[in-house]
């Protein structure tokens, strides 16, 4: 098996294995009790947390890589290269009881993207503050990092739950 054919195999998956070990991450969170740094003697939760935080910090890279070289990119950030109309035309049809539909530059895809750039944000600042322990830039890391996930979570669940109007498409 060539590196491509295995990354292929791997990418396939990364989207289910990262949102699964991130609902993981998400749900015992609330045991987590560190501050400036993993002390020595620290819960398994703790080490749980850490170290499948950096599993999901790599696994996430991985998602946006396989987006950005499958040039999927453009579907999930529209606006980056200024497509807006069927985000607006999703926005308008909420506003007349309309759901979205699937796929394609819409208002489910830009919210995946942006879970997805959140996600990279959790990533960046919780490895940042793992790498930082005991330095005085530790806890606002901590603080960005919490407020990064707390956003990630939230959009998360919405991400789920218009995952589930996929289920509406086979049945129209």
């Amino acid at each position: 098996m060539t590196a491509s054919q295995w990354y292929d195999a791997i990418a396939t998956k990364l989207h289910a294995v990262t949102g699964v070990l991130s609902v993981l991450l998400i749900a015992t969170s609330p045991w987590i009790l560190m501050g400036r740094r993993l002390p020595p003697n620290s819960s398994g939760w703790n080490s749980w947390h850490v170290y499948g935080g950096l599993c999901c910090a790599l696994l996430a890279v991985a998602f946006a890589f396989d987006v950005c070289r499958q040039g999927q990119w453009r579907q999930f950030y529209p606006w980056i290269v200024g497509e807006w109309r069927q985000c607006q035309q999703d926005l308008q049809g909420l506003s007349k009881g309309q759901l979205p539909l699937s796929g394609g530059k819409g208002l489910l895809s830009v919210i995946a993207g942006i879970c997805l750039l959140l996600l990279l944000m959790v990533s960046v600042t919780g490895v940042g503050w793992w790498l930082a322990q005991g330095g005085e830039y530790a806890l606002s890391l901590r603080y960005y990092h919490s407020l990064f996930a707390n956003c990630f979570a939230g959009l998360l669940l919405v991400h789920a739950l218009l995952g589930l109007l996929h289920l509406r498409d086979f049945f129209d």
